[in-house]
């Protein structure tokens, strides 16, 4: 074999150590954000064990914003089933929280909205990446859509909105521990860190929960 050929083989053992680590130690733990690739290919065998680090990190919350209570209303924390749904900008989650209104209505003593971003909750604010500040920004701003289309019509909107990052099902499993929620609400598929639901984090959910999780049916259910 050529010194040509002896390189090439190098390089693509090197990037495909690297790209292989993200795919084994970080993706299937919700970690997909497309530059853990790049930087999994460019450092290669470097990248295996921050890859290990990353993908064990457990969950956090990095943000919690309340949002005004209804005093008087049933929709009053306090009053009712405390309901936390998963949210991430997709169809199927936004099925998932018309369905929670759907089916309770102003039932709900509490409604908490939860995303999941690829962030290391570690990370000083002023050290994240620019690309982190954009999932952080989208972050916010999905959450406060959603808050609003939950309190369409003069129903008792959502009582607060959780960000958090960790593994999704993981993330999501533990709020609703540490919240404890009387329901979780999901939908079956998503985009973005849940996407593969069903067989993903859907499945994860519905598998290892401690209390009842309502799956949302998807538009073409």
């Amino acid at each position: 074999m050529s010194t040509a050929g002896y390189v090439a083989v190098v390089v693509a053992v090197w990037v495909l150590s690297g790209v292989t680590a993200v795919a084994v130690f970080m993706t299937r733990r919700g970690r997909r954000a497309w530059y853990w690739y790049l930087l999994g290919a460019v450092l290669g065998l470097l990248f295996v064990p921050i890859a290990m680090e990353r993908g064990a990190t457990g969950t956090a919350r990095l943000e919690t914003r309340a949002t005004p209570g209804r005093p008087g209303r049933p929709g009053h924390p306090g009053t009712g089933p405390r309901v936390l749904v998963g949210v991430d900008g997709s169809a199927d989650a936004d099925r998932a929280l018309r369905t929670a209104r759907e089916v309770l209505g102003d039932r709900v003593g509490e409604l908490i909205l939860a995303t999941v971003v690829d962030l290391a909750p570690q990370v000083d604010p002023d050290e994240r990446t620019d690309e982190e500040d954009e999932d952080l920004a989208h972050a916010r701003e999905v959450l406060r859509d959603r808050a609003g289309a939950a309190s369409a019509g003069g129903r008792a909107g959502a009582s607060r909105t959780e960000i958090l990052t960790g593994t999704p099902a993981w993330a999501l499993l533990d709020t609703a521990r540490s919240n404890d929620v009387d329901l979780i609400v999901i939908g079956r598929r998503g985009s973005g860190l849940s996407t593969r639901l069903l067989g993903g984090v859907a499945d994860q959910v519905l598998r290892h929960a401690d209390r009842p999780v309502l799956l949302a049916a998807t538009e073409d259910a």
